[in-house]
C-alpha cells in the first residue's frame, strides 16, 4: 500500500479483513500528514455531488477573471490544468452531471455507513458524530433556489426558517439578521480525519496484520512482464502479490512507470483551527455556509473553518490573504467564543477528478497494480467505502465498482 492516508489506511483496514498481510508505505514521519491533516471534518454526504455541471463553466470564467472569491486559479499557463480543465468541461452537462453526482453520492452514503461499523469495532475516538449537519443560507435568493429542489420524504434533508433555526440551535443566533434559512440533514457525520487516521493505523498495527514503513520514498518497481513483483524505495526493496497506489495528488507521478496518467489535480484547499473560548456560542452540529461557501465544524475544543478552491498545482504554499478570509469570517461571527488570534492555519491538496469520481480498479496492462486516489473534497467522507470496494475487488468478491469508480482506457474495474 503506497500512502498512508485516510484512504490507505482504510483500504488496508479492509485488506486485512480479507486476509491479506499488509504493508504500508509513505514517505511522511507519520499518517494523515497531507490531505487527511486538517480537513474540514465533515463526513459530506449531503453534498455529494459533482463539481461539473451545468453552472460550473460560468463559475470558472469568474475564477479566471478573479471574481469568485471561493475558487483561485493562480496557474494559468499549467498545461496539466488545461489537461483537466478541458475534461471537467466535457463532464459539465446536465446528464453527465446526474450520472457522476449519483455515484457520488452512493459512494458516500456507503463510506459513513461503513466508518460507522469501523468505530465500533476498533473503539476508535475521533471527536465524532453522527447527528447531521446544517446547511445555512444568509441570501433570500439562494435559499429561494434551494427550496425549489429536493428535500422532505428519504433525502435526509428537512428545510427550516431562520427562527426555528435559531431556537434549536441558539448558538446560530449569531447570524440573526442575515440568516434567511436552511437545512438541517440527518444522514451527515463530523469527526478529526487526522486524528481517526492516526488512530486506525496504530489499531491495525496493533492486530498484527499491517505494518507501517514512514519516511519511506518510492523510487521505482520491479517490473517484469506484466507483474510488478517488488516496490523499490530509498530505504529498499519490498516484495509483493500486490500493489495499490492510494497516495493523493502524488498518484500520477507514482503510476508513470506503467505509462498512464490519471487525471488528478492538485485542487488546494485552505483550513484555519482555533481554540475555543466559550463552547455556548459555537453551534452544536458543524454546518456549511452555502452563501460565503465555508465549513464549519466543532472538533472537541477546536473549532475547524475551511473554505476556496485554489488551481495552483503542487504549491502548498499558506497564502496569507487566503487564510485572513477564513480569519475574518470567524471574527465577524465567533468573536470571544474563539481564540483568533491563536489559529493554526493549513492548507491541503484534494486530488481531484473532472468528475469528482474516484479511480477504484487495476491498471489494464499490468497484473497486480491498483489505484484508489483521486476522492477530492469527499475523501473523508467516501474512504472507508471505498477502501472496502477495492479491497473486495482485490480478492475477487462481488463489490460496487462498476457503478461508483471514474472510468478510463487504462484502467480495468474487475
Amino acid at each position: 500500500m503506497i500512502g498512508a492516508g485516510v484512504i490507505g489506511v482504510t483500504t488496508a483496514y479492509h485488506l486485512a479483513r480479507q486476509g491479506f498481510q499488509v504493508l504500508v508505505l509513505d514517505e511522511a514521519d507519520v499518517p494523515a500528514a497531507m490531505c487527511s491533516h486538517a480537513n474540514a471534518g465533515i463526513i459530506a454526504v449531503g453534498h455529494a455531488s459533482s463539481w461539473a455541471g451545468p453552472a460550473a463553466p460560468r463559475q470558472m470564467v469568474r475564477a479566471f477573471l478573479g471574481k469568485e472569491p471561493s475558487v483561485m486559479v493562480s496557474r494559468f499557463m499549467d498545461p496539466d490544468l488545461w489537461r483537466w480543465g478541458l475534461s471537467f468541461l466535457r463532464n459539465c452537462r446536465a446528464a453527465a452531471h446526474r450520472k457522476h453526482s449519483d455515484a457520488m453520492a452512493l459512494l458516500s452514503r456507503h463510506g459513513r455507513s461503513a466508518l460507522q461499523d469501523l468505530e465500533r469495532e476498533a473503539g476508535l475516538i475521533f471527536d465524532q458524530a453522527h447527528d447531521g449537519v446544517y446547511y445555512l443560507y444568509t441570501c433570500p435568493t439562494q435559499f429561494a433556489a434551494r427550496l425549489q429542489g429536493d428535500f422532505g420524504g428519504d433525502t435526509g434533508f428537512t428545510a427550516l426558517d431562520a427562527p426555528t433555526l435559531m431556537q434549536m440551535d441558539p448558538a446560530l443566533q449569531t447570524f440573526d439578521g442575515r440568516l434567511q434559512g436552511g437545512l438541517i440533514s440527518n444522514v451527515d457525520s463530523k469527526g478529526d480525519c487526522q486524528k481517526f487516521t492516526t488512530s486506525l493505523a496504530n489499531w491495525l498495527s496493533d492486530q498484527g496484520n499491517v505494518t507501517f514503513h514512514f519516511g519511506c520514498k518510492v523510487t521505482g518497481y520491479d517490473i517484469r512482464g506484466a507483474t510488478v513483483h517488488a516496490v523499490l524505495t530509498d530505504t529498499g526493496r519490498y516484495a509483493c502479490d500486490h500493489v495499490v497506489i492510494a497516495a493523493g495528488t502524488a498518484t500520477p507521478k507514482l503510476t508513470a512507470s506503467f505509462g498512464v496518467r490519471p487525471l488528478i489535480y492538485p485542487v488546494k484547499g485552505y483550513s484555519a483551527t482555533y481554540p475555543i473560548l466559550d463552547a455556548s456560542h459555537i453551534p452544536d452540529r458543524p454546518f456549511i455556509d452555502e452563501t460565503s461557501l465555508l465549513a464549519v465544524t466543532r472538533l472537541g475544543d477546536r473549532l475547524r473553518v475551511t473554505a476556496i478552491a485554489e488551481f495552483a498545482g503542487h504549491d502548498k504554499t499558506i497564502t496569507a490573504d487566503r487564510v485572513a478570509y477564513l480569519d475574518r469570517y470567524v471574527a465577524r461571527y465567533f468573536s470571544g467564543a474563539v481564540d483568533v488570534a491563536q489559529a493554526e492555519h493549513w492548507a491541503g491538496l484534494r486530488p481531484t477528478t473532472p468528475s469528482g469520481r474516484p479511480y477504484l480498479g487495476r491498471l489494464r496492462k499490468t497484473a497486480n497494480v491498483w489505484l484508489n486516489a483521486g476522492h477530492g473534497q469527499l475523501g473523508w467522507t467516501m474512504a472507508v467505502g471505498a477502501g472496502e470496494v477495492l479491497a473486495a475487488m482485490i480478492a475477487g468478491k462481488p463489490n460496487s465498482g462498476a457503478q461508483v469508480s471514474e472510468t478510463a482506457r487504462w484502467l480495468t474495474i474487475p
